[in-house]
């Protein structure tokens, strides 16, 4: 799989395109807004894109990570 869901309908991000995977703070809305349009119910994580772009996603940020990091070992 190449890609990642993030919890929301529509919403899933190419592994390759993640720089890094924060806890969801609300001080990150203004750069969720800019991005997704809104901050959306049930947001536990941020995923930040190489090119800085802030995704909202539900799944809980270990999960996350845990995936990513597999995807780069080639597992995923």
């Amino acid at each position: 799989m190449e890609t990642i869901w993030l919890g929301y309908d529509g919403l899933a991000l190419p592994f390759a395109q993640i720089s890094v995977v924060l806890i969801y703070r609300p001080a990150l809305d203004a750069y969720i807004v800019q991005t997704y349009g809104s901050v959306p119910r049930g947001v536990r994580s941020v995923v930040i894109t190489a090119d800085g772009i802030y995704w909202p996603a539900r799944v809980p940020p270990e999960q996350l990570r845990r995936r990513w990091a597999a995807w780069r070992r080639g597992e995923e």
